[in-house]
């Protein structure tokens, strides 16, 4: 739990809840509990009210609303508020936009105006409930309200219950509290709540969904239920066109979406599906069937367009990716992959919208999925070779379809879409050209280059007065596999000479920030805030888990002190600077000026779930493989002896590491290489190294 107090209030939270208690006053004492329960669209506020006079007293309680339903004029308003006296409830609507409404009740009879009038003897406490909810009609709003009125205790407990046992799916107990603080739960909570479920924080109101971002948030999700992970590729997938490219971001609910140029964001549908199998070993994904959303094509010099767009044909996921995967094989004069419209980086959205642009982060990711996509397609390969030939009701039968009738034809047609062998040497030789153009002209001698632009001049090269070197670039280096060994080392060491600012505790995307050069609209933020060289914790995360990667493991710990939102936070002096929460990951920290070492865009940043991945997978080196547990720390040296507790679907590991010199791994006494996991018992690992 999280307190904070001053002379004034007390300010306690938890997961799935928050309390404010007002300790200024000593006439009335108050509290408010509030909590979003688990699977209905409302708010309940529970407020305590105590009499410490030696006389009664009259309190009148407002539940103050601006509404935000539709676009208020000075001549007209189209929010209707109307008052359910016989419900004790007020309702809202849009006029323009009636699909759904807005709702308030109260456990205390509530007047047209949202107030309540409360009557407390001396010394009496009364405790009043409020409701804020929304619905699609009255008689579901009355059910709801009238439900957690009377129940909202429990639902309380229902709720914190909920959140203790995802969060807790992992628990750390190493030398580093600062580290387990963070791993036992803040991480995963952040997540979910704000980057899947909200879709919001204070610094960016959205609601909508965006089709790169929430893949990387599922991603470390995968070690709390791996559905999360299946289900978010399911719903991604269906928000690819026909052509193999996707949808930025769009709203589930209306069905508004924007078409983009963005080279990157329908590459993380495979490499999410990739993630999926290699953790689950559920192949059967694969030949799961979604509709693309057919729309026209942009036109020639339109970089984007925000539509409402309509569902198509289906086909595999298997078929999506290599769609996808298709799609993004367009290469420059290079012999690098077209930036288009921006790769990762968002900001970057000038360097190749004329499509000549190439980018050099882009041919690194590339390059993993290519490589190890392959698999994938030698496993589509057996499955349409025992397919082929047979029945429609047997094919159906090894599909695993549920659809109609006609589906069972399509999946025919599926199967033998590809000349597997074919793809897969392809796929292969592309992979070999993209590595060997990387490691030429993505080269700069002593660091990777960012990307040429439309018109060839070099980014992120030794040769720029600004963005001399770009973070991602260094780190994918060596997450993808694609870089020459020894310039990769060399890329990692400058990306540390030139990016680590131990003057204020981060660590830059790009250095120098751009001033004069236009790459877009990173150019548009002062110098050292978000991308403009102040640290993007996203970029952070991806250079520590490539010094990991390089075995690193004292630097990779120094680094990851660096960017731990704790660290920024244990002294009065840090959190003055920092002045952002201490307990969830930021989206960035400013490194010039006056606002240096202050951090910017807390809880809605896809930087925690990345977090939750590195100290899993790279620092306490626990790696699933198709079901399969390997344990592959990178600690630093003065870890000596901790533990972590391991939840795998109903089972419970408990993992000893003991650092002793020696290399090896018992399970329950019994030594082994690796763990199958199973999904239900109790058992202790020990793991020497």
């Amino acid at each position: 739990m999280i307190i904070i107090m001053n002379a004034n209030f007390i300010l306690a939270w938890e997961y799935g809840y928050v309390k404010f208690i007002n300790s200024s006053n000593n006439r009335i004492y108050q509290e408010c509990t509030q909590f979003v329960p688990l699977n209905d669209s409302l708010k309940v506020s529970t407020i305590k009210l105590k009499n410490m006079q030696n006389r009664s007293i009259s309190v009148n309680i407002k539940y103050d609303l601006n509404m935000q339903m539709g676009e208020l004029k000075r001549d007209s308003r189209f929010v209707k508020q109307t008052y359910k006296k016989g419900l004790n409830m007020i309702t809202f609507k849009n006029i323009k936009n009636p699909w759904y409404m807005a709702y308030i009740s109260c456990s205390e009879k509530i007047n047209e105006a949202g107030e309540v009038e409360i009557n407390l003897k001396q010394n009496e406490e009364k405790e009043i409930v409020f409701v804020f909810g929304a619905e699609e009609n009255e008689m579901d709003a009355l059910k709801n309200s009238t439900k957690y009125l009377a129940n909202h205790n429990v639902e309380l407990e229902n709720t914190k219950n909920y959140w203790q046992d995802l969060t807790g799916k992992i628990k750390s107990n190493t030398p580093s509290k600062s580290f387990d603080f963070i791993q036992n739960s803040w991480l995963v909570y952040q997540t979910i709540s704000s980057r899947m479920l909200a879709r919001t924080g204070f610094y960016q109101s959205s609601g909508g969904f965006g089709y790169r971002d929430q893949l990387q948030d599922s991603l470390g999700m995968k070690y709390v239920n791996p559905d999360i992970l299946r289900n978010q590729i399911l719903l991604c997938s269906r928000h690819q066109f026909e052509e193999g490219d996707v949808e930025h971001w769009w709203h589930e609910d209306s069905g508004l979406g924007i078409r983009t140029r963005f080279s990157d964001d329908l590459l993380w549908l495979v490499y999410a599906v990739l993630e999926y199998i290699d953790f689950t070993g559920d192949y059967s994904i694969l030949n799961e069937r979604e509709a693309f959303l057919i729309g026209e094509e942009l036109n020639e010099n339109e970089e984007d367009r925000v539509d409402f767009y309509k569902s198509g044909d289906e086909a595999t996921i298997f078929s999506h990716c290599m769609r996808a995967i298709n799609r993004s094989l367009r290469f420059g004069k290079n012999g690098l992959p077209l930036m288009k419209s921006g790769d990762w980086n968002d900001g970057m959205n000038k360097v190749g919208n004329r499509e000549k642009g190439e980018s050099v982060w882009l041919g690194f990711f590339l390059y993993n999925i290519l490589t190890r996509f392959v698999e994938l397609i030698d496993y589509e390969s057996q499955f349409a070779k025992k397919a082929s030939g047979v029945s429609k009701e047997v094919a159906l039968a090894i599909n695993g379809d549920s659809h109609k009738e006609e589906a069972k034809v399509e999946f025919i047609q599926d199967v033998n879409e590809f000349n597997y062998m074919d793809e897969k040497t392809r796929f292969l030789k592309i992979a070999e050209d993209l590595k060997q153009a990387l490691n030429s002209s993505g080269w700069d001698g002593n660091w990777y280059k960012r990307a040429y632009s439309d018109d060839g001049k070099e980014i992120g090269s030794i040769k720029s007065e600004e963005c001399k070197i770009d973070s991602v670039v260094q780190s994918w280096s060596a997450i993808s596999g694609a870089g020459n060994s020894d310039k990769t080392k060399k890329a990692i060491k400058s990306a540390e000479d030139y990016l680590i600012d131990n003057q204020n505790n981060l660590i830059k995307l790009l250095t120098p920030a751009l001033d004069n050069m236009d790459l877009g609209y990173i150019s548009s933020y002062a110098k050292g805030l978000r991308e403009n060289g102040g640290q993007y914790t996203h970029a952070a995360i991806w250079l520590i888990i490539a010094e990991t990667m390089l075995g690193r493991n004292d630097k990779a710990m120094e680094m990851y002190r660096i960017i731990n939102p704790i660290e920024h936070s244990n002294t009065k002096e840090k959190a003055d600077k920092y002045k952002v929460e201490a307990y969830v990951v930021e989206a960035d920290i400013a490194s010039e000026g006056g606002l240096a070492g202050r951090g910017g865009w807390t809880w809605y940043t896809g930087s925690s779930s990345w977090f939750y991945k590195l100290q899993i997978e790279y620092i306490l080196g626990i790696k699933i493989k198709k079901g399969i547990l390997k344990i592959e720390p990178c600690t630093p040296d003065d870890w000596k002896n901790f533990d972590v507790a391991l939840k795998y679907y109903d089972a419970e590991y408990h993992i000893i590491y003991e650092k002793n010199g020696t290399s090896g791994m018992l399970l329950d006494g019994k030594k082994v290489e690796e763990v199958i996991l199973n999904k239900s018992g109790k058992y202790e690992i020990r793991k020497y190294f």
